[in-house]
């Protein structure tokens, strides 16, 4: 069984991009794209006034073979707790916004362990409710404008979204609806590689006020490796922190598989 945390940044990349606008090109600065999005969600003010927000997902993998149920919660200020079930069996990882611990028993891990570097560079990622679009220098993202492209007949404006790791994204926007089409995510490994993967949004959906894109479906060299399904989005619904705290017996570093 594969590693779910592409899933989970595909969940977290279609959770919190949203949509309305109508400006052309030359009269926009990236600014302006920015806060069309943001007012588009529901406006900076509502989505911060979020406290936290539980997530019921479906991950289809194998064609539709199979279909995996997930949850994810997320809670203010940097949280996240997120389980996914198959065959009687249960993934697990947190962050209390300082570490992160992980189940895996589907690569035979079956006690907590402390994540590693790249898994808690994900693992911040899914924690930050507002994504990268709010209070984005603040977080350490550089935002650029790279103009329009044409995507399958569509216009799209193009923003080049880097972190403060130096992991690169290029998220399209429909030019006419404010609507994101897709994510290309290019990522960098421990050896010094880069991996690329693509994301492609739709089903769009408002909970509470705030639009959500429901399917988001990625591909890696144009091969579909899974798709992700929203379900339901509650927010502000009481979590205890203990959710996300490391468990008693969690395994030393140098224990983790």
């Amino acid at each position: 069984m594969k590693s779910f945390s592409s899933i989970q940044r595909a969940f977290v990349a279609g959770a919190s991009m949203l949509v309305l606008g109508t400006f052309t090109l030359a009269a926009q600065t990236v600014d302006d794209v920015v806060a069309k999005i943001n007012d588009a969600v529901g406006g900076v003010a509502k989505q911060k006034a979020v406290k936290s927000q539980i997530t019921d997902i479906e991950i289809i993998q194998g064609g539709g073979a199979m279909k995996l149920p997930a949850k994810v919660y997320q809670k203010r200020p940097m949280m996240m707790y997120f389980e996914l079930s198959f065959q009687g069996m249960q993934m697990k990882n947190a962050f209390d916004g300082k570490g992160g611990w992980q189940i895996n028993p589907f690569q035979g891990q079956n006690k907590p362990a402390v994540m590693n570097e790249e898994e808690i560079k994900d693992a911040e990622e899914q924690a930050d409710i507002d994504g990268e679009f709010i209070d984005s220098k603040e977080k350490g993202f550089k935002i650029e404008l790279m103009g329009k492209e044409d995507l399958d007949g569509a216009m799209a404006y193009k923003l080049k979204v880097t972190n403060k790791h130096g992991d690169v994204k290029y998220r399209f926007f429909d030019a006419e609806s404010y609507l994101p089409i897709k994510t290309v995510s290019k990522r960098k490994t421990r050896e010094g590689g880069e991996t690329e993967s693509e994301t492609y949004f739709s089903d769009f959906k408002k909970f509470g006020g705030l639009t959500v894109a429901c399917s988001a479906e990625t591909k890696i060299k144009g091969q579909t490796v899974s798709q992700m399904v929203i379900k339901n989005v509650e927010f502000d619904k009481a979590i205890d922190d203990k959710m996300f705290a490391p468990p008693a017996d969690m395994a030393k570093p140098a224990e983790k598989k």
